[in-house]
């Protein structure tokens, strides 16, 4: 019977310790600092981002890497929303999971800063400029007031709203029936002559006019209300 020794003791515990740190469990907060800078040096999107992990299994135990975690996804793309990151161990024993992080982006964006009604059209005092979360939203939403102001509402739209131009349009400066003056400028000459809208029309929209004084139906340039231009 071998009588243990304070010597063979210290030997056992040279010979078993490094087996056992090999052996140890890869921490949930190293995974998780993984994602984190994967992310912060691949995200490519606008304004500002806030991201969160969705925590991972509690029963999850995955040997310790040697070398540095890699973090990656399988389209290198990096989106707004709920988004897939991969982790992996390259050495010893190998590993790779999925984890999935929530990115939420802000933006500064154009919002109604009073309720409006459908066919109104924008002014200045409509709209307010506020950070607002747009990871759910369209792309086409607005962030100048240059982009809404003095466009037509297509919709109701409540107060708060952030605007989408795809609830816009173009206002009609022209409706049927109008009195229009048409206009036909010529290098040496022009020539106003009295006409009636068949149609409505938009900025630049080419519409039919009756001329009233011919009878005739030509088509024209809307200008502004109440003008029309024609180049023959």
């Amino acid at each position: 019977m071998i009588k243990k020794t304070p010597l063979f003791l210290a030997l056992l515990f040279i010979f078993f310790a490094p087996a056992h740190a090999e052996q140890g469990s890869q921490s949930h907060e190293s995974i998780g600092e993984a994602v984190n800078d994967y992310i912060a040096q691949n995200i490519n999107l606008p304004g500002e981002y806030e991201v969160s992990l969705v925590p991972l299994d509690s029963r999850l135990n995955l040997p310790q890497c040697i070398d540095p975690l890699e973090a990656y996804t399988t389209n290198n793309l990096i989106k707004a929303g709920r988004t897939a990151i991969g982790v992996r161990c390259n050495t010893g024993k190998k590993w790779s999971i999925f984890t999935s992080a929530i990115i939420k982006t802000y933006q500064m964006v154009v919002v109604l800063s009073h309720p409006i009604q459908r066919g109104d059209i924008i002014t200045r005092q409509h709209l307010a400029i506020e950070k607002r979360e747009v990871s759910s939203l369209r792309e086409d939403f607005a962030t100048q007031l240059e982009q809404v102001e003095n466009k037509q509402v297509t919709r109701q739209l409540n107060s708060g709203t952030i605007l989408s131009l795809r609830n816009l349009a173009e206002p009609k400066l022209i409706k049927r029936g109008d009195k229009v003056v048409i206009s036909s400028t010529k290098p040496n000459f022009s020539i106003k002559m009295s006409g009636v809208a068949m149609m409505d029309g938009t900025k630049g929209q080419l519409i039919r006019i009756k001329n009233q004084n011919s009878g005739r139906l030509i088509n024209a340039t809307v200008i502004e209300p109440g003008l029309v231009s024609v180049n023959d």
